[in-house]
């Protein structure tokens, strides 16, 4: 239980989330305003990605589009996501049962993830409830070996329901990248069990957000909102947020703790993150036989760019994040060592 001293504090960084949420949002919308024409062609079509065929439903959703019976069932789906309710879901099946095959693969890939979406609410749904009572229940104690393994199991079940349970890359990067960074607080810094069980317990808050969407229509709620409703992007930016702050807060408390005055926390806290940082610029580098190839993996599994938006990118991308996550530890590393040395 947080002393009452601590509340105000608590409440004042909570606010100042909400105010920078509201800034961060304005700025993300503006950039994705004047970023998106140069990531997609002109003229929005229905290519199977949650970008490309998002812009297509709002700006032209009533367009019939001959002789693409793919297409036309893949905007059904989207009409699902957009409205809600039996009927919208029953066109969609209707139309999707009336399709023998897609004329593209990136197409047929959006086709099958919209098929599992039923399955993914549902999933969705139970691992929310489960969640919620191991939450309130009490079973997340702080001093049990089991409950970081809880919390990491239910960081990356959100993520492979996001990939729709057919994103092997994606989540195997999101459950390497957790495991890295955390495991990196407890090798690199003076932590005990119980303050490292309570640094994974904020990572609940963006699970519990997404798993609530995905559970509303499906997973691909989340990429149709992120695209299309400003609303729902300040919401997630407010939770990302909120979650980063409190594991900060928790994280710079526990180094205070231990006695570390604030220059030393700072280079403490970039230790684990270069490290992550490296291991998973590392592992997506090195993914494939062609360099970038983990980039197009990613989004085939996603389906969120236009493969040829992907095949712009560097493909070297993923080597300039490990040599990011070098520097971040050589120089973290350094200064906190020095730091302990002037100590």
């Amino acid at each position: 239980m947080n002393p009452p001293g601590n509340v105000p504090k608590r409440l004042v960084g909570i606010i100042i989330c909400v105010l920078l949420a509201n800034v961060l949002n304005y700025a993300l919308g503006t950039w994705l305003d004047s970023q998106i024409p140069n990531l997609v062609p002109p003229v929005a079509t229905v290519d199977g990605s949650t970008l490309n065929t998002s812009r297509f439903f709002t700006e032209q959703g009533d367009t019939v589009l001959t002789g693409k019976p793919d297409a036309e069932a893949l905007l059904n789906f989207y009409a699902y996501l957009d409205e809600g309710g039996t009927s919208a879901y029953g066109h969609w099946r209707t139309a999707r049962a009336d399709l023998r095959t897609a004329s593209d693969p990136f197409r047929l890939r959006a086709l099958e993830i919209a098929d599992s979406s039923n399955a993914g609410r549902f999933l969705s749904l139970l691992l929310l409830v489960v969640t919620l009572l191991l939450l309130f229940g009490n079973a997340l104690k702080e001093t049990s070996l089991v409950t970081p393994l809880l919390y990491l199991g239910i960081f990356t079940g959100t993520a492979a329901l996001y990939g729709s349970l057919s994103a092997p890359l994606f989540t195997a990067t999101i459950a390497v990248s957790s495991l890295i960074y955390f495991g990196g607080l407890r090798l690199f810094l003076p932590i005990y069990h119980t303050e490292w069980t309570r640094l994974l317990r904020p990572g609940l808050t963006f699970c519990i957000f997404l798993l609530a969407v995905m559970a509303w229509r499906s997973p691909e709620l989340v990429d149709y909102w992120f695209w299309t409703s400003p609303l729902f992007r300040l919401g997630l930016v407010l939770v990302s947020l909120l979650t980063l702050y409190f594991h900060f807060s928790i994280l710079m408390s526990v180094l205070k703790s231990a006695k570390m005055d604030t220059i030393t926390q700072v280079f403490a806290m970039g230790m684990p993150l270069g490290f992550m940082l490296l291991i998973a610029g590392l592992f997506l580098g090195f993914y494939g036989k062609e360099a970038g190839a983990s980039l197009q993996t990613l989004n085939f599994e996603l389906v969120l760019f236009p493969p040829e938006t992907i095949a712009a990118f560097n493909p070297e991308a993923p080597f300039f994040l490990s040599l990011t996550g070098v520097l971040l530890l050589v120089l973290a590393g350094i200064g906190y060592f020095i730091q302990k040395i002037a100590r």
